[in-house]
């Protein structure tokens, strides 16, 4: 093959490994599990603690929101964590956290509060016993 060739192979082949790379790492940045003490439980200070990871990961500019561009890897991630692990909690984070639910005042950005108001709301909805541990009982 001659360079001209080979460039035109090695590229399309560099952006698949990245992507495939990128889509991976997505995944491992949104928890498998959420039961972070093994009891069989997930109560809020674990969720709380969570929403600190999330931020911290998806937050890639520091400004204490997640703009479209962080919420949309935030999006994938969790889609993909939710098919990778089965996990139950994992699949109702999919449409649970959905943007639209907690973007509460509709500037296209989630707060740190506004997430953590939208995580009390589903935390709140899952807990059908209201004992503030989500089992799977309640979902």
């Amino acid at each position: 093959m001659t360079g001209d060739h080979m460039h035109r192979f090695t590229t399309p082949l560099a952006a698949i490994v990245l992507l495939a790379a990128q889509s991976a790492s997505a995944a491992s940045d949104f928890p498998g599990n959420w039961d972070l003490d093994d009891n069989g439980g997930v109560t809020w200070a674990e969720l709380e603690q969570l929403r600190i990871r999330i931020f911290e990961t998806f937050d890639k500019n520091g400004d204490g929101a997640l703009d479209s561009a962080e919420y949309t890897e935030f999006d994938k991630a969790r889609a993909e964590t939710a098919t990778q692990t089965g996990a139950p909690l994992a699949r109702r984070a999919v449409n649970g956290f959905a943007r639209d639910r907690f973007d509460t005042n509709l500037d296209g950005k989630v707060t740190r509060d506004e997430f953590e108001t939208g995580l009390r709301k589903w935390f709140t909805a899952l807990d059908k016993n209201g004992d503030g541990i989500l089992a799977p009982g309640d979902y």
